[in-house]
């Protein structure tokens, strides 16, 4: 008896969720006539807002009717995964490689701002990580000891720097950005980096070198020879990124 009524309640709950989705309504029982639609109208609320609050840059880039339908058939369709709300709006991104194909060819940038937004998320909700002790002494003469939570991402398009909707085909070509949380405020901070900070933040996390010794690597590859010059261009960005939490 027992193992029946619970067969039962799970195909009940199964067409539930299925009603949820697609909006035909199934033969239920227990149910008040009439009430039903309100069980789909509250959950697709709870989907609607998840996905509008985590991807705003696309909320923007698409038109209303495109960011609608997009929602309503990602929600009628894809079979969610994650059992965490918060998470549960990373698979539109799959969703919208494999399904839209319309869209990605309409907005050659719509995939890559997608996958943008969703790493502003993870440094949100990433699992705090173990300071290091030590700190930085001289921008000059020590190793730049560097906020772990944080990434150079490599862009196709200056997401970082120009509103999406104003965003072509012809912005198309390479950009570093540099994401972090700051250690004390836990905002998640974006700052656009030339080819070389990129290469020089890179090599500071990696190697346990100064910006001195660094010199002779930075004249053959970047043909910058005069320490002076090396440092009036250096000591703002490191200053920027010292005040900001990047630098310990």
């Amino acid at each position: 008896m027992s193992r029946s009524m619970r067969t039962e309640t799970i195909e009940q709950q199964q067409l539930l969720a299925k009603y949820c989705r697609d909006g035909v309504e199934p033969t239920l029982s227990g149910v008040t006539d009439g009430r039903l639609h309100n069980y789909r109208r509250l959950v697709f609320g709870v989907i609607r807002e998840a996905l509008s609050s985590t991807y705003p840059l696309t909320v923007n880039l698409l038109t209303q009717k495109e960011w609608s339908v997009l929602m309503q058939e990602f929600f009628e369709h894809h079979p969610c995964q994650d059992p965490q709300v918060w998470r549960m709006p990373f698979e539109l991104i799959e969703y919208t490689k494999n399904n839209q194909p319309s869209l990605a060819n309409k907005y050659p940038h719509l995939l890559e701002i997608l996958q943008f937004e969703w790493k502003e998320v993870e440094y949100y909700m990433m699992p705090d990580r173990t300071r290091p002790e030590i700190k930085t002494t001289s921008f000059w003469n020590s190793h730049w000891v560097l906020n772990q939570e944080s990434e150079i991402l490599s862009l196709s398009y200056p997401l970082h720097q120009k509103n999406a909707r104003f965003i072509s085909i012809s912005d198309k070509g390479t950009y570093f950005c540099l994401i972090f949380r700051q250690p004390d405020t836990f905002k998640v901070k974006f700052i656009h980096l030339s080819p070389f900070f990129a290469w020089l933040l890179a090599v500071m996390k990696s190697d346990q070198v100064s910006l001195d010794e660094l010199t002779p690597v930075i004249t053959k590859e970047f043909g910058v020879s005069d320490q002076d010059t090396l440092k009036q261009n250096v000591e703002p960005f490191f200053n920027k990124l010292k005040t900001d939490g990047m630098i310990l």
